[in-house]
């Protein structure tokens, strides 16, 4: 396994952007309003309830919102103040009457789809060759396998290394923890924040964006700016190939550790190729977009082997013996 996937661009860089390309944006989120429709709401600094609360709203109370994601705890929106515009912090959504909510959370197609039950029909054995190659980006760069959903004969040191990684880059450390990574992709992934940082960064002008990225650090301004350059081009495609590609990889990594069972894992395998084949129509085009999405989730490490990353990707496209050239990407998947 190669560590170059952790879960997320380093969160608090992440959010800390969206939260300065929010208050450049305020014209936006003029239109976007909640009223308090509980008897109270709490507000609370970040998006957890486990996070300080630092208010309570009253019934009626009416706020500006600036953003809507959805992460592991439901669905939370920033709220500012009507009258100053001052940030409040965080609610939950579900405590609003809300005008004109955008929300960041849903996939390319435009909403959140379930994997498929493990009662489903096998996949045959060329619907499943054509899911593992969605793997082969990541894989052959890490010089693993990706012919089969797990590698045989892997000794207990080599598990105890994957766990190692998979708690190190991913936080999975236990079957929990696996389920929710993949719900986390689900839910959004890295394609919330691509979107809400896109979006917020493509209304502010030039000397505007200049004067947020400049107080970002590098990391966060790289995720800014990298949004901005492909979201309008990319649309509701967003960063879908990075996401479920590494949707893919996880669920092999968990069979691997014992995560996950075969039978458990080839539904959701082929839950997210189908959702791949869907968003795009090459394997160029899909390969394109997981290396976007590699670039908006880390700079460090796109300096560090992103060239490397792209030379798998041409010699995947390349070399006639490549699964890219044996299986056609309109396979039959259904």
């Amino acid at each position: 396994m190669n560590t170059s996937l952790r879960i997320l661009v380093p969160a608090s860089s992440a959010f800390i952007a969206l939260l300065v390309l929010t208050a450049s944006s305020s014209a936006a989120a003029q239109d976007e309003r909640g009223t308090v429709k509980n008897d109270s709401l709490q507000v609370y600094a970040e998006m957890s309830a486990e996070s300080e609360s630092v208010a309570t709203l009253a019934h009626g109370s009416v706020v500006r919102i600036g953003l809507s994601v959805t992460n592991a705890d439901g669905r939370w929106c920033s709220v500012s103040s009507i009258d100053t515009s001052a940030k409040l912090g965080f609610v939950r959504c579900d405590g609003l009457e809300i005008q004109n909510m955008r929300s960041t959370a849903a996939p390319a197609g435009g909403a959140v789809v379930q994997p498929l039950s493990s009662s489903s029909k096998a996949p045959a054995r060329a619907q499943k060759e054509w899911a593992l190659a969605a793997s082969a980006i990541l894989a052959g760069f890490s010089h693993e396998p990706s012919s089969a959903l797990a590698a045989g004969g892997m000794t207990e040191a080599q598990k105890t290394h994957e766990k190692r990684l998979l708690e190190e880059w991913w936080s999975v450390g236990n079957r929990d923890d696996m389920l929710n990574a993949l719900s986390w992709i689900e839910q959004g992934g890295h394609r919330q924040l691509f979107t809400a940082l896109g979006e917020h960064a493509s209304q502010l002008g030039p000397d505007d964006l200049k004067k947020a990225l400049s107080r970002l650090n590098p990391e966060a301004a790289n995720g800014v700016t990298v949004a901005r350059r492909y979201h309008e081009r990319l649309g509701s495609k967003s960063i879908t190939g990075w996401d479920y590609g590494r949707y893919i990889n996880l669920c092999r990594w968990g069979v691997q550790v014992g995560y996950l069972t075969e039978d458990e894992a080839w539904p959701r395998v082929m839950y997210a190729a189908g959702i791949l084949q869907q968003t795009f129509g090459s394997w160029q085009e899909y390969g394109e977009n997981y290396l976007i999405g590699r670039e908006f989730w880390s700079l460090s490490q796109t300096q560090k082997d992103g060239q490397a990353m792209r030379a798998n990707y041409q010699n995947l496209l390349n070399d006639p013996r490549s699964s890219w050239n044996r299986i056609p990407w309109g396979l039959d998947l259904h």
